[in-house]
């Protein structure tokens, strides 16, 4: 490494040197890290002089030292890092869920707005041939619970015609339901 350190000393010199003749005004401030380095090679020079070789027993607890501070510090931000991709991961799936859920609730509100529209067509050419039309329906639909009925729709009470289309034999209910009866017996 000390030799390094002397290359890009010269190195600067030299640029130094170069920035004088050119009049560059950073031709100081090259000179200045050149001392710098300088300076800094002879200190490491005189501490390497200076220190006491290490022995296996030595080097062995430096190295020890070394890799318990390394996995430390990993363990630390290891930790970190967990914590982070948990948060992340929980902002994800929070975010996720919740264009799941507003994706859902848009869907199924244009598929429900579709069926109304649909619906109201309908409807409107059944209602289209006058009053006596419209009372009817109306009656139907009041006496009745279509749904209820639709619902029972199944088995033998399902038959088709030669083209294929289905019917359903179900009770349509022509005059008012009787109001219900009240249960008998002792009440506890």
């Amino acid at each position: 490494m000390g030799e390094a350190m002397r290359q890009a000393r010269a190195d600067l010199e030299a640029a130094a040197e170069t920035a004088r003749v050119e009049r560059d005004p950073l031709a100081p401030v090259l000179a200045g890290l050149s001392s710098s380095l300088g300076a800094m090679v002879a200190l490491q020079a005189r501490m390497e002089a200076s220190r006491e070789p290490l022995d296996a027993k030595a080097r062995a607890e430096m190295t020890r030292q070394l890799v318990q501070a390394c996995r430390a510090d990993f363990v630390r931000l290891a930790a970190g890092q967990s914590r982070r991709l948990a948060v992340v991961s929980g902002v994800g799936a929070a975010v996720l869920l919740l264009a799941t859920l507003g994706g859902g609730y848009l869907w199924g509100r244009s598929k429900e707005a579709a069926e109304v529209r649909a619906a109201s067509g309908v409807i409107r050419a059944a209602l289209s041939e006058g009053s006596t039309s419209a009372q009817a329906w109306a009656d139907a639909i009041r006496r009745n619970d279509l749904v209820g009925l639709l619902a029972r729709c199944e088995g033998r009470s399902v038959w088709a015609d030669p083209t294929g289309r289905r019917a359903c034999a179900v009770p349509l209910w022509l005059d008012e339901a009787p109001p219900p009866v009240a249960p008998t017996g002792p009440r506890s």
